[in-house]
This record gives C-alpha cells, structure tokens and sequence, in this order.
C-alpha cells in the first residue's frame, strides 16, 4: 500500500495489525524539526506500526537495466521517465515510444 504524509488518517479506517511495517522511502533523512516527521511517527506509534527508513532512488543504470531486460524478457518496454527513449530499442520484443497526442497499443 502506498501511504503518503496526506493520507494517515485513513490508518484509522484500515486498522493495522501491531507490529506491522511502514518503510519509509526517502533520499533525504528527516531533520530533528521536521513537523511532517514528527505527526508521521506519532501515527504509526499510535497503531504500533514498526518505521523502517530505506533508500530507493528507482533509477538502474545502463547495465542494470539490460540485465533486468534479460531476466525478465518483456514482451512490451514503454520508456517513459527517460531522456533517451530510442536507447530502449531492442531491449524487448516490441518497444514502443509513446508520443505526446498518440495512442500506444498495449
């Protein structure tokens, strides 16, 4: 479940078990005066949920990336979130490099 700082009231409609884990998913450490901090982890003590803080920045490079594309052999890659989409071709049976006002087959 993704949970952002705006939407830890619905904790109170979820209920979750003690004990459960919330990883929480930032570059950047929280400064001693951050307020959005402090209201965050006074939530998850109240519904004893265990913080865990990891780095996931989501950026592979070159060679992690055609790995990835050899492991799992896509029938469809669709670059999105890159500069360079025409660097993806050949990396799946179909790439398909959506542009802006075109529909991409799925």
């Amino acid at each position: 479940m993704d949970l952002d700082f705006y939407h830890f009231g619905e904790l109170i409609d979820i209920r979750p078990d003690q004990g459960s884990h919330f990883i929480h998913s930032m570059s950047e450490p929280f400064s001693e005066e951050d307020i959005e901090a402090q209201v965050m982890q006074n939530w998850l003590d109240h519904f004893g949920i265990r913080f865990h803080q990891l780095h996931a920045s989501g950026h592979m490079n070159r060679q992690e990336l055609a790995g990835m594309f050899r492991r799992i052999n896509p029938e469809r890659v669709f670059p999105i979130h890159t500069e360079t989409p025409d660097l993806f071709t050949g990396t799946s049976k179909t790439t398909v490099i959506p542009m802006m006002g075109r529909r991409c087959r799925l």
